[in-house]
């Protein structure tokens, strides 16, 4: 190993080593020696987001890797070539949001690559799930401003457009009914209910009941 070469793992697996204790689960770190493409792979960090461990081979990583690039291409007069924010497939199939540092003796020969993938599968699962629990409040907002501009004779229109079905009692309509409109939220403009209750025939105390057994579902 030359003396540059021997500098650059150095200090970059010192780095490695800060990163190891501070980097999220789905964030890989790893460190390339480039003049040994058959056993690169001198250290990693979460190794598990791309499948690699110490030891392994260049190739044995992500596809669609753009740092290759600097690889083929030599820089004249750089020390080193940043290449970031672009997209890597791992063999699992897994998108990995990519960056790689390359760093180049002094006639421009490839020596070092600094590589850090972030596994954004996870991030846009968890946002996908936490959208659903936690609703956009602008959203509620808006649906509550359009709750509470229906006038009686809106509830009254949109109560005419229900039909009961052959096969149901009055009963079951009537259920079905405050079923759908306690979905739509209807429910919670002042004097909805006594309003609905009066459209179907019924007290107010029955509406009341249907939508306690709704609640028991």
């Amino acid at each position: 190993m030359n003396n540059e070469l021997g500098i650059l793992i150095n200090v970059l697996s010192a780095s490695l080593e800060a990163l190891r204790t501070t980097l999220p689960a789905n964030t890989e770190a790893v460190l390339h020696d480039l003049t040994r493409p058959e056993a690169s792979v001198i250290d990693i960090v979460n190794g598990h987001v791309s499948g690699r461990k110490k030891g392994d081979a260049l190739l044995s990583g992500p596809n669609e890797d753009e740092a290759f690039l600097g690889l083929i291409d030599k820089p004249q007069h750089l020390s080193h070539h940043v290449f970031s924010g672009y997209t890597t497939i791992t063999a699992a199939g897994k998108k990995l949001h990519s960056s790689s540092t390359l760093y180049y003796d002094y006639n421009g020969c490839p020596l070092v690559a600094f590589c850090v993938n972030v596994d954004t599968d996870i991030v846009t699962r968890l946002k996908r799930e936490l959208d659903y629990l936690v609703p956009d409040p602008v959203v509620l907002i808006e649906q509550e401003n359009n709750i509470n501009s229906l006038s009686e004779q809106s509830i009254d229109e949109l109560l005419s457009r229900f039909r009961a079905t052959g096969s149901e009692s009055n009963k079951e309509f009537r259920m079905r009914v405050v079923a759908e409109v306690y979905a739509m939220g209807l429910f919670k403009i002042k004097g909805s209910v006594n309003h609905i209750a009066k459209a179907l025939g019924v007290t107010r105390y029955t509406i009341y009941n249907y939508l306690d057994k709704l609640n028991e579902k």
